[in-house]
């Protein structure tokens, strides 16, 4: 989605001050708001009876940012994919990889039945990795390796922004831009069911979620393949069956056998094992899949990648030497340090720590995370923790799957919204979320929030991103007056 490009463009800050200025007439600002709210709603567009975005300007960031995350992006996903997939692996050098990512019992099934049936292509063909832009260059603090969800609202938010009369008005003189993803989506799926041997001889995609939340993405990817001619239907896991006549299949509203030979897997794999089969190798999915009747986007493998503790292959003393050092050590410029907890001696910055003695002494510097837990629960701040609770936290992290983090700072910046009739600004943590489709930037995301808890599940906003050309090539910052304050990097998902 775009406007018309001009060559006289401002910088980030002019831009985001115009921005306001133009909000600043009440009439306008109340307008905006409407529009906003109301084109959310007739798209569905509603979260926990909420419209997805409250906030009556996108982000935007120069196109050299942009592109500068993408590539850094690419760079760390294929560092950290690289190092998971050695999971897989038999010997010495699989056992070390699998006991830093700290797998479950059921876990090691579905790896060890991976590791038969072999992966075709990345581990995670969809992925978006969640960070920040401090002093305009990256800092990645978790991959979502499980068709993350995002890009497509994003898409949504940007097509409702540019018909709002604020943007309207700003586009006639500063050209702006939102990536369109849908179509790279929708032929994504279409390229993992070719690669994986053209299964049934014709592509027919299910959209698999036991939660509608994201209904409206699902809408958008269902209607994009189908004007590619593609069948699609969304259904649940529990909706999935397997036999020998039909395959991999669902039943459509006449009760007959609907086969499916394309899963596009948004549940993630922590709740199908909740709520799935005993074992969880019994399920219709994994037995069509392991049949060789559906590929699977993304592949049950992925869960290597989504674990927390995959950042800690990068900088693990047990893991140097795995894959190419120099990929390595560019990927690690783009990612903070990052531990399983558990006791004993290892790194930090190239020198040799106790970890629990050091995570002790260090507390306001460090964050911990659950390994598998996601939308921000169970995450503990060192900063905004007391010594005797610090301690009780690192006491239950040693006991269960754990990573210790080092804080990032978290950048803000002016957000509008309509109070009481009219504009008002307010400083908010933004984050910076690439997607990515076989380790290739394509779409960013962004959440915003007044509190340090960057998740729309808990109250963040998401807002478009557009890219403005810049006449100097500056790298800029996102906003005006933006400014960095210490946050918790840990609190994604």
């Amino acid at each position: 989605m775009s406007v018309p490009e001009d060559s006289a463009v401002p910088t980030g800050h002019a831009l985001v001050d115009r921005f306001h200025e133009l909000l600043g007439d009440a009439g306008l600002a109340r307008a905006t708001h409407r529009h906003l709210v109301g084109a959310q709603r007739a798209a569905g567009l509603h979260t926990r009876g909420r419209p997805l975005s409250r906030l009556l300007r996108p982000r935007l960031v120069d196109a050299a940012t942009v592109r500068r995350t993408g590539v850094a992006a690419s760079v760390v996903a294929g560092a950290l994919e690289g190092l998971a997939a050695i999971a897989l692996q038999p010997g010495r050098e699989g056992r070390v990889v699998r006991d830093i990512l700290m797998l479950t019992p059921a876990e090691r099934e579905l790896v060890e039945m991976t590791a038969r049936h072999g992966v075709t292509g990345v581990l995670s063909p969809h992925a978006r990795l969640d960070g920040f832009l401090t002093g305009g260059a990256p800092v990645f603090v978790e991959l979502n390796a499980h068709s993350p969800g995002g890009v497509l609202s994003q898409e949504t938010l940007a097509g409702i922004h540019l018909g709002s009369p604020a943007m309207r008005a700003f586009v006639q003189d500063h050209p702006v831009r939102a990536e369109p993803t849908h179509r790279t989506m929708a032929s994504s799926l279409i390229d993992a069911w070719e690669r994986g041997g053209r299964p049934g001889g014709v592509p027919r995609v299910a959209i698999v979620d036991w939660e509608d939340g994201l209904a409206w993405e699902f809408r958008s990817l269902a209607a994009e393949l189908r004007r590619q001619r593609v069948p699609v239907v969304v259904c649940s896991p529990d909706d999935l069956r397997h036999d020998t006549r039909h395959g991999l299949h669902t039943r459509d509203r006449a009760g007959r056998p609907w086969r499916i030979t394309v899963v596009h897997r948004r549940a993630v794999t922590a709740d199908l094992l909740a709520r799935g089969p005993a074992p969880f190798t019994d399920h219709p999915l994994v037995r069509g899949w392991a049949a060789g009747v559906c590929v699977m986007v993304n592949p049950l493998a992925s869960l290597l990648a989504h674990k927390k503790s995959v950042l800690a292959l990068l900088s693990d003393p047990r893991t140097a030497g795995l894959i190419d050092p120099g990929q390595v050590a560019v990927a690690r410029a783009y990612v903070p340090w990052t531990r399983r907890v558990e006791p004993g001696i290892t790194t930090f910055r190239d020198r040799e720590v106790d970890l629990l003695p050091f995570a002790r002494r260090h507390r306001e510097e460090l964050v911990l995370k659950p390994n598998d837990d996601y939308g921000g629960t169970g995450v503990v701040c060192g900063w905004r923790t007391a010594g005797e609770e610090w301690e009780d936290a690192l006491e239950r992290a040693v006991a269960s799957p754990y990573v210790l983090q080092e804080r990032v700072p978290l950048p803000t910046a002016l957000y509008p919204r309509l109070s009481d009739g009219r504009m008002r600004l307010s400083a908010c943590g933004e984050s910076t979320d690439p997607y990515l489709y076989d380790q290739r930037a394509a779409g960013v995301i962004c959440r915003v929030s007044g509190t340090a808890l960057l998740n729309v599940r808990t109250g963040a906003d998401l807002v478009p991103v557009f890219a403005y050309r810049s006449p100097d090539g500056e790298s800029g910052a996102s906003s005006a007056r933006e400014r960095t304050v210490g946050s918790p990097a840990a609190r994604h998902s």
